[in-house]
């Protein structure tokens, strides 16, 4: 596997990456193939999972955004029939899409905001490693020593496992060469993870199936809160429906809910955003704890919602702006504030 790219990967990784950051990167270079610098495979995230220690891939998806957020993409985006990377409505790369495996790669050196590499000068003791003959206090080096039932890390593979470059898995393409047949409208995300035997992830029911949008109502309220931010940080369907656990998770910890003052707060400054999906993320995955509410002034009181208007997004309860009749921008006539002032006068 990739013992030697790792080793190469970790002496260039920035400084400024979080240990859990660091740790994901290199177990990813870990199980990467030296030559090709790609991994992938029926149970590569069941082992990228055992090896960081992460309970679910949703976990590990939030700290590959932050680390693409860096500039340390190591995701391959799937590609299409056209042999070109797919991409959503919103014109944002799809990693994952239901049947095809995620595929990741290790960024050459001019490919990512790195550190120089350190020249170690410990070539001056010679240590027995360097010499097949040599022995060490009546000991042969283990380097260069075949023993039974053992073999170098550097060539080492999980059991079943070949490199890619020799033998391809029985059964199994890389997604990043293999085309890929859509169907009408956004690609369905990855929504089958892989956990490992001893791990029962948060989320999952007794039955071992996540929740879906459809039988979700939270779920499906995150992902048209995600859909109707303000420009530039509106998602896709394909990436709101990647998040919105996250944001679910993150709202409820901190006490926010899905209105006006979470839009403020994740969408705040947003001159010189130049990835605003990155930057999202990372805002959902650092929000603070929700400022405490106080008594809303009379008389600013919005009219009670009507639940039909704004094609029926929960952000409408609490936004004004949303409460448009379906599929137009004309006000609610039954619940948007100027028909209230209206009726008033």
């Amino acid at each position: 596997m990739g013992y030697e790219l790792r080793r190469w990967f970790e002496d260039r990784l920035p400084l400024e990456i979080s240990s859990g950051e660091r740790v994901v990167a290199l177990a990813i270079a870990d199980l990467a193939w030296d030559d090709s610098r790609i991994g992938y495979g029926r149970k590569f995230m069941q082992k990228l999972l055992w090896k960081t220690g992460f309970e679910n891939e949703a976990q590990v998806g939030k700290v590959l955004g932050k680390l693409a957020a860096r500039g340390i993409e190591l995701r391959v985006p799937i590609k299409g029939q056209d042999g070109e990377p797919l991409k959503n409505k919103r014109g944002q790369l799809v990693y994952a899409h239901r049947g095809h495996q995620r595929t990741f790669r290790i960024p050459f050196e001019t490919e990512f905001p790195g550190r120089p590499a350190p020249y170690w000068d410990d070539q001056g003791e010679r240590s027995p490693d360097l010499d097949p003959h040599a022995w060490h206090n009546n000991e042969r080096s283990p380097g260069w020593e075949t023993f039974e039932g053992e073999r170098s890390p550097a060539r080492e593979g999980f059991q079943g496992d070949r490199s890619p470059g020799r033998e391809g898995f029985r059964g199994e393409r890389s997604p990043a060469r293999e085309s890929l047949v859509t169907q009408a409208g956004d690609p369905i995300p990855l929504t089958t993870p892989t956990f490992p035997p001893s791990v029962t992830p948060r989320g999952v029911d007794s039955a071992g199936k996540a929740g879906s949008e459809k039988d979700d109502p939270a779920l499906a309220a995150a992902v048209d809160f995600l859909m109707n931010l303000p420009e530039p940080w509106p998602l896709g369907r394909v990436s709101a429906k990647a998040m919105a656990p996250l944001l679910i998770e993150a709202i409820t910890e901190q006490g926010w809910r899905l209105d006006a003052d979470l839009i403020a707060k994740l969408t705040e400054n947003a001159a010189g955003v130049h990835r605003p999906m990155s930057v999202l993320r990372i805002r959902i995955s650092d929000l603070p704890k929700a400022p405490q509410r106080t008594a809303t002034k009379s008389g600013s009181n919005l009219p009670l919602w009507c639940g039909d208007c704004g094609d029926g997004n929960p952000a409408a309860e609490f936004n004004a702006k949303f409460r448009t009749e379906p599929s137009s921008k004309k006000p609610c006539p039954a619940c948007h504030p100027a028909h209230r002032t209206a009726d008033a006068a």
